[in-house]
C-alpha cells in the first residue's frame, strides 16, 4: 500500500514470528493440513494448487481438519506461524478446468474433499526459497512460500466422507442447494468453501474454479441467507441484549434487538494499530432481507459476523435485529483471516448477555464501551427507529 520497500509493515510481523534457517527445496513430501489456494489475479485464469507443511515435528501440525478455526484460543504467534509454515504448489489454469480437471486439478479436489490431512509429493519447476517474508490478506489465512508445479500426487489415504463425495458426483445440483445439504449433515463451511474453490460445486456445464478469497465469502453469505429465510418468520426477541467477547485483541460487541430483520457492523482500527491508526469507523449494513450489493467498506468480515449472529437466532428461536462493532487494537498486528470474525462471534454469543429493556439503553452500554461513543450513538442501527410510523398516530 505505501510502496515502501521493505515493507515496514511485513519487516515488523516477519520479526515477531519464530525465524527458520532459509532453505531451497525443489521436491517435498508431507502432510497438506487440508489445504489449497486458488488465487484471483488474472481471473479468469488463476494461479490453482495444494498446500503442504514443510515443517516437521508436532509442534507445527495443523489441526487435522485443516479449519483455522480449530486454532481458536491460540496466540497469534502461533495462528499466523502455522499458516506461513505451509508451501503452496501451483498452476495457472482456466477456471473452467473443473470439467476437464487434469492431474494437478484432481489432487487438489481430492484434498479440498478430505476431512483429514492427506500426504502429498509435490515437484516444482525450480526450488522454491523457504524461511522468506509471508503473504496476509485480511480474507484468508496466511501464506507461505510459494513455487510452479510439475506434477502433485495423493500419496496416502484421503477421508472423504459419503455425502461430501455423493454431492461433488451430483452434477445436476445448484452449488447454493449443495452448500445447504452439506450444512445440515454437519460439513462446516471452512470445507464447504475447499471444495466450491476447486470447482466441485454446481451443475456439471456450470462447474468453476473460485478464487479462495471469493469462496469465502460466498460460503458465508450463502449459509447466512440460507439461516435468514429460516429465522425471519420465528417469533422476535422481546428484549435488547448485549454480547461480548474479544480474541487476540480483537474486542465485539453485539446488540440484538426486538423487530424485524436489519444488520450492521461497525468497525474501528484503533490508535496505535498496525494495520491502520487513523481511528476512523467503517460501516455496511442492510435492512429487511440480506444485502444484495457487496459490502464494500467491510468485506468479508460482514458475512462472517452475519453467519454467526444467525446461527445463534436459529438456536434460541428468535428473530430480531442485530449490530455489531469491532474494534481492532495494536496486539492484532497480523490479519489471519476472517474465520477469526466468525468464531469471536460465535463465541460471544455462546455468553450470558446482559439484557436491556429498551434498544436506547443498549446503545448506551455499548458506546461507553467502544473505542468511538459518538459513531455508536449516531450509527444507522441506533437511529433507525426513530423515524415516525403509522403506530404513532
Amino acid at each position: 500500500m505505501c510502496g515502501i520497500s521493505p515493507c515496514p509493515l511485513l519487516s515488523e510481523i516477519k520479526r515477531r514470528l519464530p525465524q527458520n534457517e532459509i532453505t531451497a527445496l525443489a521436491h517435498m513430501s508431507g502432510p497438506s493440513p487440508p489445504s489449497l489456494f486458488v488465487g484471483r489475479f488474472g481471473y479468469p485464469n488463476v494461479r490453482v494448487g495444494p498446500s503442504v507443511s514443510w515443517v516437521q515435528g508436532s509442534d507445527c501440525q495443523m489441526p487435522s481438519s485443516g479449519d483455522p478455526a480449530d486454532l481458536f484460543g491460540d496466540p497469534l504467534e502461533e495462528v499466523a506461524a502455522r499458516h506461513t509454515n505451509l508451501v503452496t504448489g501451483g498452476r495457472k489454469m482456466a477456471t473452467t478446468s473443473p470439467r476437464e480437471p487434469d492431474e494437478i486439478l484432481e489432487t487438489t479436489q481430492i484434498i479440498a474433499m478430505s476431512s483429514g490431512a492427506v500426504d502429498v509429493e509435490l515437484d516444482f519447476h525450480r526450488p522454491v526459497p523457504i524461511g522468506g517474508s509471508p503473504t496476509f490478506d485480511t480474507m484468508s489465512t496466511p501464506l507461505g512460500p510459494s513455487g510452479d508445479l510439475v506434477s502433485a500426487d495423493v500419496v496416502s489415504h484421503a477421508n472423504i466422507s459419503r455425502k461430501v463425495d455423493s454431492v461433488a458426483n451430483e452434477t445436476d445440483l445448484l452449488a447454493n442447494e449443495a452448500m445447504g445439504e452439506l450444512t445440515s449433515s454437519g460439513i462446516g463451511e471452512a470445507h464447504i468453501s475447499r471444495i466450491l474453490s476447486s470447482g466441485l460445486l454446481g451443475k456439471e456445464d456450470n462447474r468453476k474454479l473460485v478464487p479462495t478469497r471469493w469462496g469465502i465469502t460466498a460460503t458465508d453469505d450463502t449459509l447466512s441467507r440460507q439461516c435468514w429465510a429460516r429465522v425471519r418468520d420465528l417469533p422476535s426477541l422481546d428484549k435488547s441484549m448485549v454480547f461480548e467477547a474479544s480474541y487476540l485483541d480483537n474486542k465485539f460487541h453485539i446488540i440484538l434487538a426486538p423487530g424485524l430483520w436489519a444488520f450492521q457492523m461497525l468497525e474501528a482500527w484503533c490508535q496505535g494499530s498496525v494495520w491502520g491508526s487513523t481511528g476512523n469507523v467503517l460501516d455496511d449494513w442492510e435492512e429487511m432481507e440480506p444485502r444484495s450489493e457487496y459490502a464494500n467498506s467491510i468485506t468479508g468480515a460482514y458475512y462472517a459476523a452475519r453467519l454467526a449472529v444467525l446461527e445463534h437466532m436459529e438456536a434460541i428461536g428468535r428473530s430480531g435485529a442485530c449490530m455489531v462493532w469491532r474494534d481492532i487494537g495494536p496486539g492484532y498486528w497480523a490479519p489471519v483471516g476472517v474465520w477469526l470474525i466468525r468464531e469471536t462471534v460465535r463465541e460471544a454469543m455462546k455468553c450470558k448477555p446482559t439484557v436491556f429493556d429498551t434498544l436506547s439503553e443498549a446503545i448506551s452500554y455499548v458506546s461507553s464501551r467502544v473505542s468511538s461513543p459518538e459513531e455508536a450513538t449516531q450509527s444507522w442501527f441506533a437511529n433507525r427507529g426513530r423515524q415516525t410510523t403509522l403506530d404513532v398516530f
